[in-house]
């Protein structure tokens, strides 16, 4: 077992056992999460007895809580090294009966000494979970192996190419067993029969000892560094990048009294909800892009994709132009909503079930709403309500090989295929999405570059066009049972059969059986890909780009890398092999994954320590502009509406998507996609968006002020401790002190509500804020004063006061009193306006 291997078999077992003074008195051991060392001698201290108190942030670390004089007569327990910062631990015991050797890397001193596990090697006992097979000794021999095998494309170092990734911290790299099977079972890539079982053992043993033994020490080094949000601010983060919603109370006391257990279950708990399925299509969405065919996009961009001769009723809704009744065009978006939306649909269907996510791919079936499977022509499903058109259930076609998402018509047609690309530009998004691999990435000579018509089948003779050919055209093969509008045509019953100049129907190397398999050549392949280790690395990386808003980190291949950017990909390879074992080990649960990400330091990250390397961080945390469709949502959450015109025109459209402003009218200015022509999201404001950003924070603050102040008390979520009343001055115009003491209250309440800032009274942020008010006020009162009170000067502006209730009910009279807002006769509340503004315009509301 490599050392990683022992280290988290160590960490297994000891966080799992309880230990005995007496009986472990004379070595190191764990007792009830600390661990205790009898003797280290501390240069300039002498013997010393040290206790540790071990907690998890994403990583194990240390916590040196106790350190004391102690006997020069107790057994020396291990070894300080005050240059490298690091202990040895002779013997740390286990009740079990294992022992290990420990090695403690210091990691920081202030505000707490830190200490990380960089080692952990079992010395005695058994193995909790023994490694299949030991890796052989006799590296000398995998040296030359790999140089035959690898070098040509990972570098003689390891250090990777423009070919192939590097073998540093690879996605593989975590353990033994994990780089045996990938090497095995897929390498050398497309041709994994050169390397057989025994030259995988090797190739394996000798990777992790040459490249990958230092991975842990460099990961707990710079980790280290890392200072991570308190678990409150983890939670509110989580949340609204979850849900787009604040933590509720239960939620707040679940991990205030159960710290990071509580938070743990506090995210899986959000991930039952429907905004976190909402959340997750969005992300997968911007790699699948099948929303083109979304009613937004046209209202029957999904439905005109179905063939009538295979689905004589996909427009079940139309009884004819003269018989449409007032609710066609709605029936009409709906159905065809429900067949755009089937991919992703699968993909929360599967995760909601807990199901493991290979089934993406794997699925027997297809998701149908009762409008959509009376498209498809399909009856006897169990909705729980036939009448609503955002339910999801599993059907199945007639004489359809389902396989998830590789056979859906919607994914088919979003990548199609020509009579001359040969479904090759479809095997091109298989290899990317499913597998992250970037088949454009190997080299070869591509036409354009250069065109050989000397050679009888280039793609398959010609060294420079097979090198990726003998990679796609097998995957590009087995799709030929679909067409290039995504119908199910067996290719064995027609009669022109498939192309005789292209690789047979295969994966890595393995050629497809066909018997059994000739007309669900598809279902064959998604059984291979839901086992190549390469998936769960795929699955990964786009969980880690939609929950940091980054890519992971590609290994630093030119030569002018230097060690702080080679030490940030491996300290967060080394982190995120770990999370997606995790997800593996759970059954490819992605709610795992989810979780893993959220509660590692990647993700909760607040800043570094002052002697970090600032170049080994540049991919740490979670800070990125939020979506167009992440702001809409986050803006109804505090305010109770979202972004349109005047609330007064409200109603006109209060149950209407489309109405919002960041849903259509500024969605793609804000660095939205459409999923057709625009498949790329904006991650930083050009001018145009800081211009918008402005706009919004201020006709906001116009709508949701006096909204707020015109609500009873008990439903305001803005003003909880002030009133249009509240005025800073009192008849004499003197200041108030008790009025002032609310006004703070309340600007230090909105800052924690809108910006999620825990500042304490006095600080300069709220002191400004609060300076802010003041002038707008008095520059307000003495408008008002110079125009002698006239009503235009205390009117607040038409768009922002409030005559009517979201049902469009006048304010004027109810119940014989007038309801309405209108009149702000000491500048209070456009004074508030003002802060609001301010802090909607903050980084900090706009950004996750």
């Amino acid at each position: 077992m490599s050392r990683f291997g022992h280290f988290k078999t160590f960490l297994l077992v000891f966080c799992a056992t309880s230990f005995s003074h007496s009986t472990l008195a004379n070595g190191a051991f764990i007792d009830d999460g600390f661990l205790l060392v009898p003797r280290i001698d501390i240069d300039g201290y002498g013997p010393m007895e040290l206790g540790f108190r071990i907690v998890f942030n994403g990583e194990y670390r240390l916590i040196l809580e106790q350190a004391q004089d102690t006997s020069a007569s107790v057994a020396n327990s291990g070894v300080w090294d005050s240059e490298a910062g690091s202990i040895s631990i002779d013997e740390v015991r286990l009740e079990s009966g294992e022992i290990y050797a420990v090695e403690l890397l210091q990691l920081q001193t202030e505000p707490q000494i830190l200490f990380g596990v960089a080692a952990a090697v079992l010395i005695q006992g058994q193995q909790s979970n023994p490694a299949p097979q030991s890796p052989p000794q006799n590296l000398a021999s995998a040296s030359q192996l790999f140089l035959q095998q690898c070098s040509s494309c990972h570098g003689a170092d390891g250090e990777g190419s423009a070919v192939a990734p590097a073998l540093i911290a690879c996605a593989s790299c975590g353990s033994y067993e994990s780089l045996l099977l990938e090497i095995r079972d897929t390498m050398p890539l497309g041709q994994p029969a050169s390397c057989d079982e025994s030259c995988a053992v090797e190739l394996a043993a000798y990777i992790q000892a040459a490249f990958n033994g230092s991975n842990e020490t460099v990961s707990n080094q710079t980790v280290g560094f890392i200072e991570l949000l308190g678990n409150g601010e983890t939670l509110r983060k989580a949340s609204e990048q979850l849900l787009s919603r604040l933590p509720t109370l239960e939620e707040f006391q679940l991990v205030a009294a159960n710290g990071q257990a509580g938070l743990a279950s506090a995210i899986d708990s959000m991930m039952e909800e429907k905004a976190f399925h909402d959340r997750l299509q969005e992300i997968f969405n911007d790699y699948l892009l099948t929303d083109k065919y979304h009613s937004r996009n046209g209202s029957e961009a999904a439905i005109g994709l179905l063939s009538n001769d295979d689905f004589p009723q996909r427009r079940w809704f139309d009884p004819g132009k003269d018989n449409r009744g007032d609710d066609y065009n709605v029936v009409r978006a709906q159905t065809n909503d429900g067949v755009a939306r089937e991919p992703l649909a699968l993909i929360s269907h599967v995760v909601a079930n807990d199901l493991p996510f290979t089934e993406i791919l794997t699925a027997d079936y297809m998701m149908m709403t009762p409008y959509s499977a009376r498209s498809y022509g399909v009856s006897g499903i169990a909705f729980d309500n036939p009448n609503d058109p955002e339910e999801f259930k599993p059907g199945r076609l007639a004489d359809i090989p389902h396989a998830g998402i590789l056979t859906s018509p919607m994914f088919l047609n979003r990548y199609p295929t020509t009579s001359t690309n040969r479904n090759r530009g479809r095997a091109r998004v298989v290899f990317d999405l499913f597998l992250d691999t970037d088949i454009l990435a190997i080299e070869g000579v591509r036409p354009g570059n250069a065109v050989d018509i000397t050679t009888p089948i280039p793609t398959i003779n010609n060294p420079q066009c097979s090198k990726c050919h003998s990679v796609l055209d097998p995957v590009a093969s087995i799709f030929q049972n679909w067409d290039s509008r995504g119908r199910y045509r067996p290719s064995r019953l027609s009669k022109y059969g498939w192309y005789i100049d292209m690789e047979p129907r295969g994966f890595n190397g393995e050629v497809m059986p066909l018997a059994g398999n000739v007309d669900s050549s598809v279902q064959w392949l998604a059984g291979r890909m839901a086992a190549d280790p390469k998936f769960p690395r795929a699955i990964t990386r786009i969980m880690v780009n939609g929950l940091t808003g980054k890519e992971p980190l590609m290994a630093p291949i030119s030569a002018d890398a230097g060690e702080s950017e080679l030490s940030a990909y491996v300290a967060e390879r080394t982190v995120l092999n770990e999370i997606q074992e995790r997800f593996v080990a759970d059954n490819y649960n992605l709610k795992t994954l989810v979780r893993e990400i959220m509660l590692s330091p990647y993700w909760r990250a607040s800043a570094i320590g002052a002697a970090a390397n600032a170049q080994s961080f540049t991919n740490v945390g979670a800070s990125y502009l939020l979506s167009p469709e992440q702001l809409d949502r986050k803006v109804e959450a505090l305010l109770g509406f979202d972004w349109r015109n005047s609330l007064d025109q409200y109603y006109k459209e209060r149950d209407s998507y489309w109405a919002s402003k960041l849903g259509r009218t500024f969605h793609q200015i804000y660095g939205g996609i459409d999923s057709d022509s625009i498949t790329t999201r904006l991650r930083s404001p050009n001018g145009m968006m800081g211009a918008m950003q402005l706009r919004m924070a201020n006709e906001l603050a116009c709508y949701a002020v006096p909204h707020d102040f015109w609500l009873p008390a008990s439903e305001r979520r803005l003003f909880l401790f002030v009133d249009t009343d509240t005025n800073p001055y009192n008849e004499e115009g003197l200041l108030d002190q008790s009025a002032l003491g609310l006004i703070r209250q309340n600007i230090q309440f909105l800052h924690e509500y809108l910006l999620g800032e825990a500042l304490t009274p006095g600080s300069p942020e709220l002191q400004h804020t609060f300076d802010l008010f003041m002038n707008v006020l008095n520059r307000g009162r003495q408008y008002i004063l110079s125009n002698s009170g006239e009503w235009w000067a205390i009117r607040l502006p038409d768009s922002c006061d409030r005559t009517r209730d979201f049902q469009g009910n006048d304010l004027k009279d109810v119940n014989g009193a007038d309801l309405r807002l209108l009149y702000d006769k000491q500048f209070v509340i456009r004074a508030w306006m003002a802060v609001l503004a301010y802090l909607l315009a903050d980084y900090k509301f706009l950004y996750s």
